[in-house]
């Protein structure tokens, strides 16, 4: 996860984990979102070096520099076996080290990552290990046999944590505040809510098995996906964002000011300095403007490396590690310990993708440790769930409301609220089933949680962990 800075004035001993224990440190400084990086996030031009937040930086970790490895001829069965059993043992070691460290405890969703993590981790610790599972009604249902199936088997306790949907609205809010980022779907505030009962009910460290997909390539077609959702998403910013500012977010005066030019230094990349999102979006919007996010970073890992860092830095982490934080529970993530990630990311893709199903090397290496209607079974998706398709539907557009009325959303800047209440209003009239219900509920979360995020730095709440 990435840490903070100040980006002017005297500089802490070292890099905060938290923004909200910077944020008390930089007197005299205005506080609140910088509506620059309010602009870029929502078009998905967010360097990883800039924060929301005034006068913060962010201090991102590098990705790894490993690259598949080249696959000429056709993957052979003898090749195969020594892979899986590395690939194997590598999984083992590390959970076997979190395991030594004290962490009795496995998210158990009952996909194929966590059932692998929960048996090995019993094998390690027989007798000592609980199961959690999240009981929501947009889990699957398949699943959720299947974590009782593998808790049986490896002989742990499984504890069922009911979070009822009621709960999901009320819980958003200090949800975003914990994540200290916005979040985009209902699962992440679910999640918030698990963390929460599992402290309660004892646990205190946690193994997840968030990454998993990212470095064993679970969705090969994930990439082209998540390209389809960000050109989508950039297309509905556009009609909530204030044209009297440059698409950076800019008045003239900030944009030749450039306020972060002196913190990204030398190194950072041509696209993110020439400022691609200057231009109005048409056939002339440069290159790294027009593909994802994690192309404005100057680095020579590869687009999988990059693209999976982007995704576990700004998407799946922060609701696994700050959410439960925030309760004084840790999560450690077995598939991102380099003894685990270097393996799985030197792999040939051929090894990983065979006729369209992703993570085919692992789910070969763990035949006989979990059953096989978990091993094969297909990535079912989990985040389709909206404020239209929730049972207390009511009670979100209510929320929603609420948080993107223009006393909310003014002093952002750089956001119409006008637009944005035409958007809310159309969005109430549609079916969950309608295929811009997704993005405009993406976008809407975002922007309730960017106006979250402002409130909570401009009044200079305390930290949510202290």
């Amino acid at each position: 996860m990435p840490s903070y800075q100040p980006t002017a004035g005297p500089r802490t001993s070292a890099p905060v984990e938290s923004v909200w224990r910077l944020l008390p440190l930089l007197s005299g400084e205005v506080v609140g979102l910088e509506p620059a990086s309010v602009t870029a996030f929502l078009r998905h031009s967010l360097p990883s070096t800039w924060s929301l937040f005034r006068g913060v930086s962010r201090v991102a970790p590098l990705p790894p520099r490993i690259r598949r490895q080249s696959s000429p001829r056709p993957p052979e069965e003898e090749d195969d076996e020594p892979r899986a059993r590395a690939l194997l043992a590598a999984c083992s070691d590390a959970v076997g080290t979190r395991v030594a460290s004290g962490a009795l405890d496995v998210s158990l969703s009952g996909g194929v990552d966590s059932a692998v993590l929960c048996t090995l981790a019993a094998r390690h610790a027989p007798g000592r290990v609980r199961a959690w599972s999240m009981d929501v009604h947009f889990a699957d249902a398949v699943e959720r046999h299947n974590a009782r199936t593998v808790a049986r088997l490896a002989g742990v306790e499984q504890v069922d944590v009911p979070i009822p949907d009621a709960l999901l609205p009320d819980l958003f809010e200090p949800a975003v505040i914990a994540n200290e980022s916005a979040i985009l779907n209902a699962r992440a505030v679910a999640s918030f809510a698990f963390y929460a009962e599992a402290k309660r009910l004892g646990a205190s460290v946690m193994l997840s098995g968030a990454g998993a997909d990212e470095v064993l390539r679970g969705n090969p077609l994930a990439l082209a996906s998540a390209l389809a959702r960000i050109e989508e998403d950039r297309r509905l910013a556009r009609t909530v964002l204030r044209a009297a500012v440059d698409n950076l977010g800019r008045s003239p005066d900030e944009a030749r000011g450039e306020p972060w030019s002196q913190e990204d230094g030398p190194e950072l990349s041509d696209a993110v300095r020439g400022g691609p999102w200057s231009q109005e979006d048409g056939p002339e919007l440069s290159d790294a403007a027009r593909g994802g996010p994690w192309s404005l970073q100057d680095t020579k890992a590869s687009e999988e490396v990059l693209y999976a860092e982007w995704v576990l830095r700004e998407l799946v982490l922060p609701p696994e590690l700050r959410g439960a934080r925030a309760h004084g529970l840790t999560v450690h993530t077995p598939y991102l310990d380099s003894r685990f990630a270097d393996v799985a990311l030197s792999l040939p893709e051929s090894s990983l993708v065979r006729e369209g199903v992703g993570k085919w090397l692992f789910r070969h290496a763990v035949r006989g440790l979990v059953p096989d209607e978990v091993r094969l079974a297909r990535k079912t998706p989990r985040y389709g769930h909206t404020a239209l398709s929730s049972p207390v539907r009511a009670r979100w557009l209510e929320l929603y409301r609420a948080w993107l009325s223009a006393s909310r959303l003014e002093p952002m800047e750089v956001i119409d609220p006008t637009a944005v209440l035409m958007l809310l209003e159309r969005y109430t009239r549609m079916e969950p089933q309608d295929p811009e219900a997704d993005g405009v509920d993406r976008l809407l979360m975002r922007l309730c949680s960017l106006a979250m995020l402002h409130a909570h730095a401009a009044h200079g709440s305390p930290c949510p962990e202290s």
